[in-house]
């Protein structure tokens, strides 16, 4: 007679090796630029002290995007799917708009708009005066503007994004981004960006005088357009971080200035080097998923340029930070 131990054993073996037990499948993540990441496994996680200062902060999170699994691709669709928005009929033919509440796409969009009703309604700190062409501004004479371009010299502009205000407001403030679904809207878009542009006073650009506004002419001249609006002020914040952060940081890229003023870090955009072909693929074969990125790219750029000014205001606050 078998003892019951080998009896045991010969009815496990005759069931075979248990089944392993399937992972169960998640949502997929949204948007990586507008949400919040993909959650860190809690046993990759060790316990650690809460950063006191952005230094920590940074490192921390560096430390934990180790963690991350890669951002899924983007859903492929339509244009109007993925970005909703209208078609603009102009004198020079059609483009396409979108328009967003920065509080629609940034939590905490609320209290960057306080810091600039602070700041215009008083003498800015900074030792550069280039920003006292903000003091005692209306929000409604100030345009911030961003452009994504097919290439460099000569390329078409595809993608213009404006930060503006429709009355004096601050709480008004409106992205528009104006968009060529291909290469023939290019005209229509740039006389569009010219009528946005023209009443106001104060224009906002991170490189623009050096890429934007040179690019935007060379655009519209080759269209037989009128001359591009001149602003009494082109307040380009690139100079003002060389002149603040140059050598002391590694670079003065405007997500330098992101990661270090605003303390946080984008996960999941795609690269500047990238969109160009995103725009010409995009052209040939109408999916937008690739596209979509391209406008959350530009629509954090706007807002990062708005959020940074206070700290560039005030030499002190940039100190606590290095």
């Amino acid at each position: 007679m078998l003892s019951k131990r080998i009896r045991r054993r010969l009815r496990d073996l005759d069931h075979g090796p248990p089944t392993p037990t399937e992972p169960r499948e998640s949502a997929p993540d949204q948007s990586p630029l507008l949400d919040s990441p993909a959650p860190v496994p809690p046993e990759a996680v060790t316990p650690e002290p809460t950063p006191r200062d952005l230094d920590e902060q940074i490192a921390y999170a560096q430390a934990q995007a180790a963690f991350r699994p890669p951002p899924p691709p983007p859903p492929g669709g339509s244009l109007d799917e993925l970005a909703p928005g209208e078609v603009l009929q102009t004198e020079h033919g059609n483009v396409y708009s979108i328009t967003a509440r920065p509080a629609d796409i940034l939590p905490g969009a609320d209290a960057i708009l306080q810091g600039l009703r602070e700041l215009t309604s008083t003498e800015p700190l900074a030792e550069d005066d280039r920003l006292n062409c903000l003091r005692n501004l209306s929000v409604s004479d100030l345009v911030l503007l961003d452009t994504e371009t097919a290439g460099l010299s000569m390329a078409p502009i595809f993608e213009i994004g404006l930060l503006l205000w429709p009355s004096d407001d601050v709480a008004d403030a409106t992205i528009v981004q104006l968009m060529a679904r291909d290469y023939s809207e290019e005209r229509a878009l740039l006389a569009e960006t010219a009528r946005l542009i023209g009443p106001r006073r104060v224009l906002m650009t991170y490189n623009g005088r050096s890429f934007d506004v040179p690019m935007m002419r060379e655009r519209t001249i080759y269209h037989g357009l009128p001359a591009l609006p001149e602003t009494e002020e082109h307040l380009d914040l690139l100079l003002v971080t060389r002149a603040l952060f140059k050598g002391r940081w590694e670079n003065c890229r405007l997500q330098t200035l992101e990661k270090r003023l605003c303390g946080r870090e984008r996960w999941g955009d795609i690269e500047g080097a990238e969109i160009p072909q995103a725009y010409h693929d995009f052209v040939q074969d109408t999916d937008a998923g690739r596209m979509k990125l391209v406008l959350e790219h530009n629509r954090l750029d706007l807002i990062t340029m708005l959020e940074v000014l206070p700290w560039m205001a005030d030499p002190q606050k940039i100190d606590e930070r290095g």
